[in-house]
């Protein structure tokens, strides 16, 4: 039990720590962010019923109090964790929607402004062939820093996946270690039962050899008695 607490424990840090950073880069945090938010959340959600089942099993365990009201915390964390990144989610989409609008605003400034615009204006003018290419590779720029960490928070999420399995494959081994026990007290048992049979076994080998002794005895000392009587007279 205390293995799934702990990894319980991890997932909420993992967790807390994806939302400061949603929460600080609302407009600009990658849509894989989310992605591994919702995931992170689903884990912990199958990491508490795992918990609670373990727990019910072991109900009558001493610690059972304090496994208890690490549960409830663990429930608790998660409420929090799903209210504030729903409410995280739509002050993003409120954010885009706004963003979006003055983006059209100023399209619409901007097309303005060129239709008012003298025939001196030249389309050709270098300064502004020099400006779409500074905007160019600016979005070029923004484009790989975006996949970057698209790539970066998808290998984040590898690493969790793997420590998943790291954790699942520790709790196999220890359910194995604990078979292993539980099969060599049986063992041992039924080698003290065999121990034990072989004893009474001996035991009513000899109390029947008592018996025949006994009634042999008996005998002899009848035959015996009938011989002094009948000398006797």
């Amino acid at each position: 039990m205390n293995s799934i607490y702990n990894h319980g424990l991890k997932q909420t840090q993992t967790i807390t720590k994806d939302l400061t950073e949603f929460e600080k880069n609302l407009s600009t945090s990658p849509l894989s962010l989310q992605g591994a938010i919702t995931t992170s959340i689903t884990a912990f959600k199958k990491t508490i019923k795992d918990y609670s089942d373990l727990l019910d099993k072991n109900s009558t365990d001493a610690a059972f109090t304090k496994h208890e009201s690490r549960l409830s915390k663990f429930n608790q964390d998660l409420d929090s964790f799903t209210t504030k990144f729903e409410s995280l989610k739509k002050q993003r989409d409120i954010a885009t929607q706004e963003s979006n609008k003055q983006e059209l605003l100023g399209r619409r400034h901007v097309t303005h402004a060129h239709a008012a615009a003298t025939p001196s204006d030249n389309p050709y003018d270098p300064t502004q062939q020099q400006q779409q290419q500074q905007q160019s590779m600016m979005s070029q720029r923004e484009g790989l820093y975006r996949e970057n960490e698209t790539l970066a928070r998808g290998s984040e999420q590898l690493d969790r996946i793997l420590e998943m399995g790291q954790q699942a494959f520790e709790d196999i081994v220890e359910q194995n270690e604990t078979l292993r026990k539980i099969q060599a007290k049986f063992e041992e048992s039924l080698m003290t039962l065999g121990v034990s049979q072989g004893t009474i076994r001996s035991v009513e080998k000899r109390a029947k050899q008592d018996k025949w002794l006994f009634w042999f005895c008996v005998v002899m000392m009848l035959v015996i008695f009938y011989y002094i009587i009948k000398w006797f007279r």
